[in-house]
């Protein structure tokens, strides 16, 4: 699933940066390049979490989502309250490009792992164990 979420956010974050280059130069080149870098690291972060509560208990895999994603969220906040404030980073970076970057790649990771979730072999039943007449 990261492969597949991965790829096709990519393929969105460069067709982004190539949109914010025309709109905006090279500040909304590289405000692109930063929201889809944020994007990668954020979304790639959750699903390792996930990955690596894959042999846990039902309940514990939703609390690894949950906290995975509480995490991600304040931490981005964060991060966009820095980013807000920061003059270096407007003078340098086009603050718009970045935010429509990141909401683009945002959902195309999620069309990605929907995509790769549709497409995964999954037995709806348990092969290892055979029922008793």
């Amino acid at each position: 699933m990261l492969r597949g979420a991965a790829v096709a956010a990519v393929v969105v974050g460069v067709n982004a940066a190539a949109v914010a280059t025309v709109a905006a130069g090279s500040k909304g080149l590289w405000g692109a390049l930063l929201g889809l870098l944020t994007v990668l690291i954020f979304s790639g972060a959750g699903l390792l979490a996930l990955h690596a509560a894959r042999h846990t208990s039902p309940t514990m895999q939703l609390g690894v989502a949950m906290a995975s994603y509480t995490g991600r969220i304040a931490i981005f906040g964060g991060l966009l309250a820095l980013a807000i404030n920061s003059d270096s980073l407007a003078r340098n970076v086009s603050l718009t490009a970045l935010g429509i970057t990141a909401m683009v790649v945002v959902m195309g990771w999620m069309a990605g792992e929907i995509w790769s979730w549709s497409r995964l072999r999954v037995p709806i039943y348990d092969l290892d164990h055979e029922v008793n007449p």
